[in-house]
């Protein structure tokens, strides 16, 4: 189960080089003792079976041992070399102090046949220089191991710092509403658990409900203000680590249904910030660390102060709030977003649009400029004021959605998109709603270009590229399946070439949102002209996804299938190869017949001289019948890759 769950591919191969090897061990084992119990007269032959069995039994430590040389199992090697550095350093500053004193008697040792007067007068201004550096080493001596410490563990004490840092914060902040969404997120950045929750509970409630949760989604249930864990947190008013072993004292107090809710929720310690069962309560919920180190003494004591601050500030009463406006300005040439106030860009000196929704979003999220503008909405740079990072926010168009339940069912499946990650899948960092009504994600902040952009750009890919560019989304869209997440609007403006240092990534963006796009009604007869931002719901007989690149599956208004998904990438890899849309006519009639039958423009209009497998390939991929195209992501990868390796032989011509 496990196994399935892990994306990297060095990880997949680690687990199944010591499983083979682990396998081969034990049959090996078992085959042996069968031997020595089944034959009890020795002769060349058992004796060499015998010795061939017990060497099979050591494939498991060699396994073992290859997948820790070879594959980085557990990353020995680099364990091991730090370890010994660290040894050394440690050592040599512990040592210096007697070494100079070793150095001190040595010599006077060697000039022992002289006399102690002769020896001061001819080498005093070295043992005055070796006594001098002695004391200042004894002096320095604790500073420079905290020094090599932080050099060694510069991890631990980061996350002391930020937990620090988030004491000061708290102690500073006027508003505990305003201020819980950044010490969680600050404290999920320092000690990397699982989740890091901030529970409330009001005096007239029966649950503890998560209040802000970092990453975004992953709070844990809700947890009951009458259980008889919440009596003993009351009851020691200190962290407490959830630790269910059979033999631990909280196995032996909680009963089996709460020990069960712990154990699902991976809920590993709880910090009481307020708990008092007449009055507002709150905790600190913290998941496991995903290194699966305990939680240390000084993690905990810190994470008391921030606890203790925080009931300060929530006992404190709130100061009246200044008004927040409810609008920014933003320029309609360079995008630059200014506050209420500014009626014209400090740029470009044009005349601001008002835009309705307040510019910094759930008190933490910072609009500084419009990036561009889709079907969906708009893509804005801002600055992320709790981590201190730039992000990127998506706003959702005020016609798209515009109402409470529509912004619910966003939430939903933003939720799902945040807790999908993949290299090639933009991150969703987090989720809120502005103005009550205008839903909004929080992703990482990308460079580069869409690849309808390098695609009107350049015109045509090679077939390497495209090849690689395919082979992100299809590992991307393997992923998600697994996930039983969808995407159903794969399009060039939603595939994203990031670069960065090491080179280009493919992203996929927009995960899951396409089923909250506008509603376009099926048309008897012809299809709208096709857009290529044209969408559609899913709701029963509604289209969905963009018009361009939809199968005939879905423009006949079928049941979702994953090859929909499939046909759209197969799309693109024409047009990224041949620089042409593969179902182009010049009237919307001719378009939707092509469509339905499958009709593409063959490959030899561009490439007269092409080998047959390209034409033989889409002929696959543009099937009518979907039980005859490409089965899976990775199937698709690999008949395309498998088709591109043949080479060019001439120029593609002029369509």
């Amino acid at each position: 189960m496990n196994y399935r769950r892990l994306e990297d591919l060095n990880e997949r191969r680690r687990v199944r080089v010591v499983v083979a090897g682990t396998l081969v061990a034990v049959l090996a084992a078992i085959a042996y003792i069968t031997l020595e119990s089944w034959v009890s007269e020795t002769s060349p032959t058992t004796i060499t079976l015998g010795a061939v069995l017990l060497l099979a039994c050591l494939t498991f430590p060699l396994s073992l041992a290859y997948a820790i040389l070879r594959h980085r199992l557990f990353d020995i090697r680099v364990m091991i070399r730090q370890g010994l550095q660290y040894a050394l350093a440690r050592g040599a500053l512990l040592s210096l102090v007697p070494a100079l004193a070793a150095v001190f008697v040595l010599d006077l040792l060697l000039q022992r046949n002289q006399p102690l007067v002769v020896i001061m007068e001819a080498r005093g201004w070295i043992y005055v220089g070796l006594g001098a550096l002695a004391l200042t080493a004894q002096a320095m001596r604790r500073p420079w191991l905290e020094a090599l410490d932080r050099r060694f563990f510069r991890e631990h004490y980061d996350a002391q710092r930020l937990l620090r840092e988030v004491v000061e914060e708290v102690r500073e902040a006027r508003n505990f509403e305003q201020v819980a969404p950044r010490v969680v997120a600050r404290i999920e950045a320092a000690l990397h658990p699982e989740f890091v929750a901030l529970v409330v509970r009001e005096p007239h409630e029966t649950q503890y409900r998560s209040r802000a949760a970092a990453p975004a989604g992953q709070a844990p249930p809700p947890l009951p203000a009458d259980s008889r864990l919440m009596g003993l947190i009351r009851v020691l008013g200190k962290p407490l680590e959830v630790t269910l072993t059979e033999s631990g004292w909280l196995q032996q107090q909680l009963p089996l249904e709460e020990t069960d809710f712990l154990r699902r929720s991976r809920i590993d310690l709880l910090v009481p910030i307020a708990v008092a069962p007449e009055r507002t309560e709150a905790l600190l919920a913290l998941g496991v660390k995903r290194s699966e180190e305990p939680y240390s003494g000084e993690d905990r004591d810190l994470l008391v102060a921030i606890a203790a601050s925080l009931a300060l500030l929530a006992e404190k009463p709130a100061p009246a709030a200044a008004p927040v406006s409810s609008r920014f300005g933003e320029c309609p040439q360079c995008g630059n977003c200014y506050d209420t106030g500014s009626e014209q860009c400090a740029k470009e000196g044009a005349r601001l649009n008002s835009v309705a929704i307040p510019r910094l979003l759930s008190e933490r999220y910072c609009l500084e400029r419009r990036l561009g503008r889709g079907g969906m909405g708009a893509v804005y740079e801002a600055l992320d004021t709790a981590l201190e990072r730039r992000v990127a926010v998506k706003l959702i168009r005020d016609d798209l959605v515009g109402n409470a339940e529509a912004a619910e069912r966003f939430r939903r499946e933003a939720r799902a998109a945040a807790s999908f990650t993949h290299p090639h899948v933009v991150t969703v960092y987090d989720f809120g709603v502005a103005a009550g009504t205008h839903p909004f994600l929080v992703m990482e902040l990308l460079s580069g270009v869409t690849l309808r952009e390098e695609l009107q750009q350049r015109k045509r890919l090679t077939a390497a590229r495209t090849a690689e560019i395919v082979r992100g989304v299809c590992e991307a869209l393997e992923a998600a399946q697994r996930r039983q997440l969808v995407h159903r609007d794969l399009k060039p403006e939603n595939i994203f070439l990031a670069r960065n240092e090491t080179g280009e990534v493919t992203k996929v963006l927009d995960f899951g949102l396409a089923k909250f796009l506008a509603t376009i009604p099926p048309v008897s007869g012809l299809m709208q002209a096709p857009t290529a931002g044209a969408t559609a719901d899913t709701k029963p007989g509604l289209l969905v996804g963009t018009l361009l690149y939809m199968s005939p599956e879905q423009l006949q208004g079928k049941p979702f299938d994953l090859s929909w998904d499939l046909w759209a990438v197969a799309v693109m890899a024409y047009e990224m190869f041949t620089g042409h849309h593969p179902f182009a006519r010049p009237t919307t009639t001719e378009w939707q017949s092509a469509v339905l039958t499958a009709s593409f423009t063959p490959m030899s209009t561009y490439f007269p001289d092409g080998p047959t497998r390209w034409q033989e390939f889409f002929t696959r991929a543009f099937a009518i019948n979907p039980s005859e195209r490409p089965a899976s992501a990775r199937m698709f990868l690999s008949e395309l890759e498998q088709a591109l390796s043949e080479p060019v032989i001439a120029k593609p011509s002029r369509a």
